[in-house]
């Protein structure tokens, strides 16, 4: 810069023509050329500024870096000067087609997490919605195999299936399968990589990594990665935490994030990817040792995202939540508490963000009276965009499998309905909504033979009438009990249990083959 500008411009300014941001706001100048561009987002020139009285330099012109597609982010690197157009939605699955926008925009894929899923693609036996159509392997029947082992390792006193998720469609971990299991006392959370045929593919590890207590876990695939969320007592009580795991299942940076920070007991986590972030529901103890719903929500990277969310209030006891991501919105189904009758399931969505939606302003009662309602469970039906749940009645007596069908704005589409129609006593239902079809999978007693026993039913969509009858799954001595389903690569039905057979309880796996109907 000149002497005669310093002089100029006198003492009150002492940097000049090095671009915007002096701590006037402005920069003086006296020429264009004083004006040495820092900002290469813009061009500046030296012109009169009326606010100062005085020559400043002053943007005249800014990049257009305006691409004409509404589905991008567009912006200018003020250091380079290069324009940047990111896509607003992912595409985790690497098939070229992005999860569109919750308003059904911006996107092709009804999938982010298979690259199997994509508008087009012929469909297969696969578990796989492959031509987005919303129906999964269409029309699909399902034979039981019959091929059930032992996946907990021997020699716990107690083990039971957690959750069930398929992952990667590529590489030796396929699934991940989640158990709890208990060793002189100590209760503890096991992580089980599979192959793509549902068998180990790596050695099972503990969750916690440390001497203590653990239970409850819940998993939830990405695309590109695992997100897993438990309960443990590090910290003196039960705390909810959370952390991600690579397609091999192994943790990821940044490691254990502890949600929850309560005197209470927080239990029970329910985790589903919403196509942008994480949301994970879970009961949170309060004063009087009754239990509210509390959320919250966590990136891709696994950082939290705002705070936590108090869901349920009032005075009802709300217990065992379940999750299930829909379009544009998440469906939650819980057990509560109320007295007379002593517990009924209820449903709520919510929207991703866990706010909820001003067209359910309170929950919706799923159980009819003098019916009781426990061990629910929940999936989004992709073809008719609405939710279809199950649960059993406890009661010793009237011991029933249900299934019930609510929509996204929280109306009782299809009430319950029982399931099982069986004529001895049914309990623990899952289930996979397929779009043309509901499979679900229950514990049965109707054969006598000292325990309940796996049966798999195929129901239409609305669950108006059956398509196949109950099929016998397994045949063991003993209760096989609370079942998981997941897909294998084929198509097959996995099915995670518990089951008495040996000296202690333990985890096993079957499966249900897959068969398309014949062209």
């Amino acid at each position: 810069m000149s002497l005669r500008a310093l002089v100029s411009f006198g003492a009150a300014f002492t940097l000049v023509g090095q671009g915007c941001g002096s701590r006037s706001g402005l920069d003086p100048c006296v020429q264009d050329s004083d004006c040495t561009n820092i900002d290469l987002c813009s061009t500046f020139a030296c012109k009169y500024d009326e606010t100062i009285h005085n020559k400043s330099c002053q943007a005249v012109q800014h990049a257009d870096c305006d691409d004409k597609n509404p589905c991008t982010i567009d912006a200018c690197d003020k250091k380079t000067g290069k324009c940047t157009n990111d896509f607003m939605t992912l595409d985790l699955d690497g098939d070229g087609h992005r999860r569109p926008l919750a308003d059904g925009t911006c996107g092709d894929d009804c999938d982010d997490t298979d690259p199997r899923a994509f508008p087009g693609n012929p469909e297969v036996c696969d578990g796989v919605d492959n031509d987005c159509d919303g129906i999964v392997d269409n029309g699909a029947t399902y034979t039981p195999l019959g091929n059930d082992f032992q996946l907990s390792t021997p020699g716990f006193d107690w083990a039971e299936p957690n959750s069930f998720t398929r992952g990667s469609a590529t590489g030796n971990v396929r699934i991940i399968a989640t158990y709890g299991a208990s060793l002189a006392g100590q209760f503890s959370p096991y992580v089980q990589p599979l192959d793509a045929t549902g068998h180990p593919s790596a050695d099972v590890t503990v969750l916690t990594g440390t001497v203590a207590a653990g239970s409850d876990t819940s998993l939830a695939w990405t695309g590109d990665r695992y997100g897993i969320a438990w309960s443990d007592r590090r910290d003196g009580n039960f705390e909810v935490y959370f952390a991600l795991l690579d397609p091999t299942g192994k943790k990821m940076a940044p490691g254990d994030e502890r949600i929850t920070v309560s005197d209470g007991f927080s239990l029970y986590p329910s985790l589903v990817w919403t196509g942008q972030d994480f949301a994970m529901v879970w009961q949170e103890e309060r004063n009087n040792g009754q239990f509210k719903l509390q959320g919250q929500r966590i990136d891709l990277d696994g950082h939290l995202v705002g705070n936590i969310v108090s869901l349920t209030s009032g005075s009802a006891d709300d217990q065992g939540p379940v999750l299930a991501a829909g379009k544009s919105e998440l469906g939650l189904a819980w057990v509560r508490q109320t007295g007379s009758p002593q517990q009924t399931i209820v449903f709520e969505p919510f929207a991703f963000d866990l706010s909820g939606l001003q067209v359910a302003p309170k929950p919706t009662l799923v159980t009819p009276p003098a019916v009781e309602g426990d061990g629910a469970s929940i999936a989004y039906d992709h073809k008719n965009d609405r939710y279809v749940m199950s649960f059993y009645d406890p009661a010793p007596t009237k011991r029933v499998v249900y299934g019930a069908i609510a929509g996204k704005d929280g109306t009782l589409i299809v009430p319950p309905t029982d399931i099982g129609a069986s004529p001895s006593q049914t309990r623990d239902p899952t289930l996979l909504a397929l779009g043309d079809r509901v499979l679900f999978v229950y514990a049965d007693d109707r054969d006598q033979n000292s325990g309940y026993e796996l049966y798999a039913h195929t129901l239409a969509a609305d669950l108006s009438h059956e398509l196949s009858a109950p099929a016998r799954i397994t045949q063991a001595t003993g209760d096989s009990v609370a079942p998981l389903l997941s897909f294998a690569g084929d198509g097959t039905v996995l099915v995670l249990f518990r089951d008495d057979r040996g000296p202690n309880p333990a985890v096993f796996e079957t499966g249900l083959k897959c068969t398309l109907p014949t062209p």
